[in-house]
């Protein structure tokens, strides 16, 4: 056996100590030895010295630039280094040498969907799954960047392809149960759930989605059950932690978790509009839009904000009258759905608060149609949009009635504020309220939500 064998057989039966020594003898001989610096830069990652055992493997790929292998582990070196740039390139090298290794795409995929450029990784898992059709967590992964991508058909026959292979794969069930939950089929989703939790009776996002469907089907009792035992199992889990406190009228957090607002959001971007503005009525932009005719008469040519922009409702009521329309959400895929409308001249993903800082005395017009219901504590988001607003701009948007309290959580999930609180905010933040308009926002379970619209100017 010779030394390198032997260095090799050491390293794979974990003495890490004994491999690094004899490939040390190894490179001692022969220093640009690629398997012995490949290798000991793997043995020098698994001891926690990442960018040494990088630059190792970077002198194997340097004397045997043509090995794979090499660069596919370079690029897993990169990643859990957080350089993701280095980590791609090392991926692309490796498929570019052996395109048919299913692991190689995965990887990339993976960190490309980490990126945020589904597309790119979308094409990659195909390619993956291609190889190794018979992997049920490679079709599992393909079938979740499908559904990032708002693609729940396909996304929905990758799961149940993925099932089929392996049918206790409690994350196929529990995502085939989200597709199932965005098309408002509750009793479809509720299967998938519980199968779920058949299977892995400890898959806390299992728990909680199925806590939604039965609070959306008015089983309080059974929902506050597995949103506590969600809780229980990912005690950090704020979203929950939320609904929780939503549910039983606990002491409220100030603001939504962002997690839950674009959670909420991506799950129910394909059949928004439609079951917004059909089932639930909501007329909101229209009837800001209504307002801001009767208090600013025919002024265009406008800088406008559209905070918390959705599927770009607000973008169809008030392109008219803007110069230049720019609107912001947390949530990836609604933002998709307003890209296509074409209304926008600027769409980013993020925070309002992110929004509305970058610029100072930037807009003529904000607007934030059923937005600040997310929020709870307002305080700071005026104060934003008194400095965002140049002078004589205005600030419209809508909340839900309070009771006379500054702002309560409702079991809805969504925060209702007082006037005498909006109107204290206003007073503090240097902007003036022109108009409060009462109006029904939507319905809810049948039910009108009572809301007031607001213009207020600076």
């Amino acid at each position: 056996m010779t030394a390198l064998h032997q260095a090799i057989a050491l390293h794979q039966a974990g003495d890490l100590d004994a491999a690094e020594s004899l490939y040390r003898d190894i490179l001692a001989r022969e220093p640009e030895q690629a398997d012995a610096l490949h290798l000991l830069g793997l043995v020098q990652y698994a001891k926690g010295d990442a960018a040494g055992g990088a630059a190792l493997i970077r002198r194997a790929i340097a004397s045997a630039p043509a090995n794979a292998v090499y660069h596919f582990n370079l690029g897993n070196v990169c990643r859990d280094l957080g350089d993701p740039d280095a980590a791609l390139r090392a991926y692309a090298a490796a498929i570019e040498l052996q395109p048919g290794e299913a692991d190689y795409h995965y990887n990339l995929a993976e960190l490309l969907d980490a990126q945020g450029q589904g597309d790119a990784a979308l094409d990659h898992y195909r390619r993956a799954v291609e190889l190794e059709p018979d992997h049920a967590a490679l079709r599992l992964d393909l079938g979740a960047c499908l559904q990032g991508l708002g693609r729940l058909d396909e996304a929905a026959q990758q799961y149940r392809q993925a099932l089929a292979l392996e049918p206790g794969l409690a994350q196929a069930h529990n995502n085939l149960g989200g597709i199932h939950q965005a098309r408002d089929e509750l009793d479809a989703a509720a299967d998938c759930y519980r199968a779920a939790l058949a299977v892995d009776p400890e898959l806390a996002e299992a728990h909680r989605n199925y806590a939604a469907v039965l609070e959306a089907t008015g089983q309080r009792e059974a929902a506050l059950k597995h949103y506590q035992e969600a809780l229980r199992l990912k005690p950090d889990y704020a979203e929950v932690a939320y609904k929780l406190a939503a549910l039983r009228g606990n002491a409220a957090p100030e603001t939504a978790p962002q997690e839950y607002i674009a959670g909420l959001f991506d799950q129910y971007a394909e059949a928004f509009d439609e079951h917004l503005t059909g089932a639930l009525g909501y007329r909101t932009p229209q009837r800001l839009r209504e307002l801001f005719d009767e208090l600013a008469g025919t002024a265009t040519g406008l800088r406008v904000l559209d905070l918390g922009c959705g599927t770009g409702l607000s973008g169809l009521a008030f392109r008219d009258r803007a110069a230049f329309l720019a609107g912001v959400d947390l949530s990836p895929r609604m933002l998709e759905q307003a890209r296509a409308r074409e209304r926008y001249d600027e769409l980013q993903c993020g925070d309002v608060m992110q929004a509305l800082e970058a610029e100072s005395a930037a807009w003529e017009l904000v607007l934030a149609a059923d937005v600040f219901v997310y929020l709870g504590d307002l305080a700071a988001v005026l104060a934003a949009c008194g400095r965002a607003l140049r002078p004589g701009g205005w600030l419209l948007f809508s909340v839900e009635q309070g009771d006379g309290k500054d702002f309560v959580l409702g079991k809805s999930g969504r925060y209702a504020h007082s006037v005498e609180y909006l109107q204290h905010l206003a007073d503090a933040t240097g902007l003036t309220v022109r108009a409060v308009r009462a109006t029904v926002l939507r319905q809810d379970f049948g039910e009108d939500v009572k809301g007031w619209l607001f213009a207020l100017q600076k």
